[in-house]
């Protein structure tokens, strides 16, 4: 692990993004939105996603100059068409389009389609409920990256679909309710993260093409394991219904759904529903009543979703020496500064994880 200031990693994450073709403005924004995730305790959608973003801009999966479309569907509803461009932009345009329809009718729904890679759900989830709006999204990989099998099969036919809750406390607790997760047991993301720093698997979180266990990340990677959905061995009947669900709403709005085209890489569809919580309730009411809640769970012992990490700004970040790593080579392939960084360790081999 390595400390470095989070002013020169942001700087170092937007010369990469400018050196593929992005414009200064955005490319600043998706380094902030990938920046936190790092330090909302969520690596596998932080920095060391970059080298993964520059793969499918050279594949023509992103486009780094696009971006997103708001074509408003009524009082309610819109849908956002990504056009391939950073997802963080498109989850950006959607949630912000989502806040401002929920409060002015109490509800609102909006799809995403075409969002490449709409990046860490959690970070839509805080924005809306900063705003007093409670949030849902379910997301889908339009039919790439199929790497989950279903219960107690070892064939894949899935993708660890997303689904993220946001439920404000309206300031009577530090953090707002977050629940952030993929319908798989850990993503495919996590599974890379664990073979790049030469790490072994829970042995339930995958499951081998032979139907047995496994704990190589490096097996899932070449196309010899699956996911199990979510609830492993015993349960996965449970995660693979969540992952059904997500994969129809998604689609409902957002575009494909698996099986109806084969593709070569992912792009993900999203359907995020807003509700305005003070609508039932006074917002101190709501706020009190949240409030006690957390305390109770809290003298249970246990700590809300949510409250894990940091949010704003800080001077330090500490990344794992084999991300600082990737994104130094990768940098040096762009012909970008590393402004005095060097790696404790070689670059990783794996940026997909599918």
């Amino acid at each position: 692990m390595m400390e470095t200031k989070t002013l020169t990693l942001a700087k170092l994450a937007t010369d990469i993004l400018e050196a593929i073709g992005t414009p200064p403005t955005p490319a600043a924004q998706v380094a902030h939105s990938l920046l936190e995730s790092d330090r909302r305790g969520a690596p596998t959608h932080g920095l060391s996603l970059l080298p993964l973003y520059v793969q499918m801009a050279e594949a023509g999966v992103i486009d780094a100059t696009a971006t997103p479309v708001t074509h408003d569907l009524g009082a309610s509803l819109a849908r956002v068409d990504g056009r391939a461009a950073f997802g963080q932009l498109t989850g950006s345009e959607a949630v912000n389009v989502g806040i401002q329809k929920a409060q002015q009718q109490g509800v609102a729904a909006i799809g995403i389609g075409d969002g490449t890679h709409l990046g860490r759900l959690g970070e839509w989830a805080e924005r809306a409920c900063d705003a007093d709006i409670a949030f849902l999204a379910f997301g889908n990989t339009g039919g790439g990256a199929l790497t989950v099998a279903g219960p107690n099969k070892a064939s894949r036919v899935l993708a660890p679909n997303p689904i993220a809750f946001g439920i404000p406390t309206c300031g009577a607790t530090e953090n707002h309710v977050i629940v952030d997760f993929a319908t798989s047991q850990v993503s495919g993301s996590r599974i890379r993260e664990a073979a790049n720093a030469g790490d072994r698997l829970n042995p339930d979180w995958v499951i081998a093409a032979d139907g047995g266990i496994t704990d190589d990340p490096q097996a899932f990677l070449d196309g010899l394991a699956a996911l199990r959905p979510l609830g492993g061995a015993s349960a996965g009947h449970k995660g693979f219904g969540l992952m059904v669900a997500a994969e129809m709403f998604a689609s409902m709005a957002g575009g494909l759904m698996a099986g109806e085209e084969e593709v070569p890489w992912f792009t993900n569809g999203a359907l995020f529903l807003l509700l305005d919580v003070t609508r039932f309730a006074p917002r101190e009411a709501w706020a009190g009543r949240a409030g006690a809640f957390t305390r109770y769970v809290e003298s249970c012992g246990y700590r809300m979703p949510g409250s894990g990490g940091t949010r704003g700004p800080g001077d330090t970040l500490i990344l794992a020496d084999h991300t600082l790593a990737a994104l130094l080579d990768l940098a040096s392939k762009l012909g970008v500064s590393h402004r005095g960084l060097v790696a404790a360790a070689k670059a990783p081999r794996a940026t997909q994880s599918w």
